[in-house]
């Protein structure tokens, strides 16, 4: 699909006022919880991938071997991550949520499946048949 059809379509309005509404709650999660989008990505990160290393979590993040290890020292001393032993390699130590972790990325999650229902109740009644539509296109079916 090209650049022209995508913008203004129905499936990119709607994507682009549900991101507006994901991202400001993510903004306001930053601002109560005095986190860093690194540090949020790199929770859902984890979450995702399973226990990582800091290497991989960097490398995810487009940060330094330092700053990774830096991001991950400060979600360990919050109590969210935990480094662990790698089965793969006991010199090596990988990174986990700990269950106060895991609730913050399960709250997070609640949070935006609450705002793409909310907002999905207010659109109109052929919107998401459309936007179904648009995403079957963009899949090839």
């Amino acid at each position: 699909m090209t650049k022209q059809k995508v913008l203004g379509s129905m499936f990119e309005q709607f994507t682009r006022m549900m991101f507006s509404r994901i991202i400001a709650g993510l903004a306001r999660t930053l601002h109560e919880e005095d986190f860093s989008v690194a540090q949020i990505a790199a929770l859902h990160l984890v979450d995702q991938e399973g226990p990582m290393r800091v290497t991989a979590l960097a490398a995810s993040l487009g940060l330094s071997a330092s700053a990774g290890s830096r991001l991950a020292d400060g979600l360990v001393q919050r109590g969210l991550l935990a480094r662990e032993e790698d089965p793969e390699d006991r010199r090596a130590k990988t990174l986990a949520l700990t269950p106060l972790g895991r609730r913050f990325v399960d709250q997070a999650s609640v949070e935006r499946v609450r705002v793409i229902m909310e907002t999905a109740r207010s659109l109109p009644a052929d919107v998401p048949a459309a936007i179904l539509s648009a995403v079957r296109s963009f899949r090839g079916e």
